[in-house]
């Protein structure tokens, strides 16, 4: 009689029976058991990309400061079962966003910076915070500075709190209004904004209804150009990035890590070993190493109106799996030496001549934190440290920023446990 193994339960185990199983279970709890093994893997964080496009979530690019935003909705598309990405595109109709402040005033600021939400993280943060407030507040045995202490810290999200800066435009980096994405192809112009899971494309735009026009010799001077109008290409996050919000103790995962190493590794066979990897031309690099591969299969949804027979019809079966994970890990190993030798002239110049810029504002607040045994992410916490990386500039220096957030971080750490206990809540 053979033995029954858990290989050969999965493989009797009906894909719509797995499904609706994961049905029943949150994004992070699904995003948790796909460490079971490789087929749940697949299995997981396919269902948890076709649960996004069901129930159509979606991604919002907040531009501005907090008190004149202006937002982009950015809708599922596509998931990508090779690098594991999810893409989100603007819808068709979607306008560009006007750079300026006050798009009636000439001389208005611009934009610097944005955000970028998953519509879901709202709801949970929300929950999550009203419910340790209500905690906090209905106790009377706290001062009010224990108070404002706990609530400062414990509604902090750092993946909400993450501020993104914009990238600089130029005449030649603007494109006209009458070349559309169908006549072009959607790499030109196209410019990027990175972090460690996501990876932004948009382009910026001229109106010629906006551009100013020409005033005789003897009136006031002008404003010589108009600004821009930025348009969202397209967005890809990682799924870690995408639980991240939602439990902030799950980090978000490295956004195409082979592309990142096979990078590396070419160069490193001219001698470089430092370079900025939220660079634009390194992202460039990265974002169009997919050009010379394998396309890689697509998971989209066309009709609205079966996304919900799409959960249960489209769903793999453990044999597809199998063969799946086969043919990645094929393609993958025969790629790797042809892709360490696609480093442009252009891109390795770049690198040569910026490698004293390999660590910016950011990374090297970043790694001193680190070094302090600080957690990173509790960078974005404290409003002195964000206008030191994304804003005007601050009076403070690096060292100050990293003394004041861990002097903080260990006043919080000695206090977090003795006032949770006196809220009966677990430390």
């Amino acid at each position: 009689m053979p033995s029954i193994t858990s290989q050969s339960i999965m493989e009797r185990l009906a894909p719509e029976m797995i499904s609706h199983i994961f049905s029943f279970m949150s994004l992070t709890e699904i995003y948790r058991i796909r460490s079971v093994c490789k087929v749940w893997q697949i299995m997981a964080e396919e269902f948890i990309y076709m649960k996004i496009r069901s129930q159509q979530q979606k991604v919002y690019l907040r531009i501005g400061d907090k008190f004149r935003k202006v937002s982009v909705e950015l809708i599922p598309h596509s998931y990508d079962p090779i690098n594991r990405i999810v893409e989100f595109r603007p819808q068709s109709n979607a306008a560009p966003v006007p750079m300026t402040v006050d798009s009636s005033n000439p001389w208005s600021t611009c934009h610097r910076q944005m955000q970028i939400h998953f519509s879901q993280w709202m709801s949970s943060s929300n929950t999550i915070s009203s419910t340790s407030s209500l905690a906090v507040l209905a106790n009377n045995n706290l001062s009010p500075q224990d108070q404002a202490l706990m609530l400062f810290h414990m509604d902090y999200n750092p993946a909400v709190e993450r501020m993104y800066e914009l990238p600089a435009w130029s005449t030649k980096t603007i494109m006209s209004d009458d070349m559309s994405s169908a006549s072009i192809p959607n790499s030109i112009n196209q410019q990027y904004v990175g972090d460690k899971g996501l990876i932004l494309a948009l382009s910026y735009v001229q109106h010629h209804h906006h551009q100013q026009q020409t005033s005789p010799y003897y009136a006031y001077p002008s404003v010589p150009t108009s600004s821009p109008f930025m348009k969202p290409r397209w967005l890809r996050v990682t799924l870690g990035w995408l639980m991240s919000g939602l439990k902030p103790e799950i980090p978000p995962t490295q956004i195409y890590p082979n592309r990142y190493a096979q990078l590396g590794h070419a160069l490193a066979r001219h001698g470089i070993f430092k370079y900025d990897p939220l660079s634009e031309p390194v992202i460039s690099h990265i974002v169009h190493i997919q050009d010379d591969q394998l396309t890689p299969p697509l998971l989209q949804v066309t009709n609205p109106q079966t996304q919900q027979q799409s959960v249960s019809h489209q769903f793999p079966t453990v044999h597809d799996m199998h063969c799946f994970h086969d043919t990645v890990s094929a393609h993958s190993t025969d790629d790797d030496d042809n892709n360490e030798n696609q480093v442009t002239p252009e891109l390795l110049a770049y690198v040569q001549c910026h490698t004293h810029e390999c660590y910016t504002r950011l990374s090297r607040l970043q790694h001193m934190l680190e070094g302090a045994g600080v957690d990173a992410r509790v960078l974005w916490k404290y409003t002195f440290a964000k206008s030191y990386v994304v804003g005007n500039g601050s009076l403070l220096g690096e060292e100050d920023v990293v003394r004041r957030v861990q002097d903080s971080e260990e006043e919080w750490r000695f206090k977090r446990v003795s006032l949770l206990r006196r809220l009966g809540l677990k430390a």
